[in-house]
């Protein structure tokens, strides 16, 4: 997702300095490494003097990322990044925040109306961190702007998530089982993503936003459509049982403030999916 938004900003001629833990060739702008945690090394890339600053580190790893312990300290991390803008020259903090912070919804979830009311430590931690950011900006002249991003999806994604295993287990004949049939999910491809932020960065917007596309979608109904992109059926068995419950609306409300700014997702869920699998 990070790469898509510096591919975005790159192609519009913003000046970019990207800090991570490794190289990535998909990029051409300038790249520091290093460890995000070694918080005094970090501070060294504000040297830079940047006028707009997008966090998007943490902890993603399928599996792993829903009640790993380092979520305290990209939290930890967040606060201190916060603090240390609010007495510099950059202008606007973007942070990348989570649909999973609103917790178990049974409608479309809308921006600075809906509660959050996270239910693992990833979502809890991305609250506490906002609620921090939050405080420690309000009386700075840094705008603040927190995206929660609903369901993202694209191409080099990690093969442990849904879209590229659907894609694996069809094209290798192999058996499928959907463990959640009946909640609903806005999948928003990882460009719209990108133009959302590029969208941000250039209107006046409320603090609290959704990136998402308004559409939902069953994990069914994705499967459907990946059998049909790829013109093959494939052999799945349905088992309806969930973690997180049944019966969900993960989808971002048609009145967000993005929506209701003008902006509007590119990619309907066909083209997203064309587009991820290289059709």
């Amino acid at each position: 997702m990070a790469t898509s938004i510096v591919e975005r900003l790159e192609c519009e001629g913003h000046q970019i300095l990207v800090f991570s833990r490794k190289p990535n060739p998909r990029i051409k702008c300038e790249q520091i490494f290093g460890d995000l945690f070694d918080y005094e090394g970090f501070l060294t890339v504000l040297a830079w003097k940047p006028q707009i600053v997008i966090h998007t580190a943490w902890i993603t790893t399928p599996g792993l990322y829903r009640n790993d312990p380092s979520n305290f300290r990209y939290a930890e991390f967040t606060s201190k990044l916060a603090k240390s803008l609010s007495n510099s020259d950059v202008e606007h903090l973007l942070i990348l925040g989570t649909c999973a912070e609103y917790g178990k919804q049974n409608v479309a979830s809308l921006a600075g109306e809906t509660s959050t009311s996270p239910t693992t430590l990833y979502a809890q931690q991305k609250v506490v961190a906002f609620n921090s950011v939050k405080e420690i900006l309000q009386d700075s002249h840094v705008r603040f702007t927190w995206a929660r991003v609903f369901y993202p999806y694209g191409p080099n994604q990690d093969q442990m998530r849904l879209i590229p295993r659907l894609f694996d287990s069809i094209r290798n004949a192999e058996p499928i089982i959907l463990a959640d049939t009946s909640s609903v999910y806005d999948w928003i491809s990882t460009r719209d993503v990108a133009l959302a932020t590029s969208w941000v960065l250039s209107h006046s917007l409320p603090t609290e936003l959704d990136f998402g596309t308004s559409f939902g979608y069953t994990n069914l109904e994705i499967l459907g459509v990946i059998e049909m992109l790829l013109r093959r059926e494939s052999l799945s068995s349905e088992k309806v049982e969930h973690q997180l419950g049944l019966n969900e609306v993960f989808v971002a409300d048609k009145n967000s403030p993005l929506f209701k700014s003008g902006w509007s997702p590119r990619d309907s869920i066909d083209s997203g999916l064309k587009w991820t699998l290289g059709l």
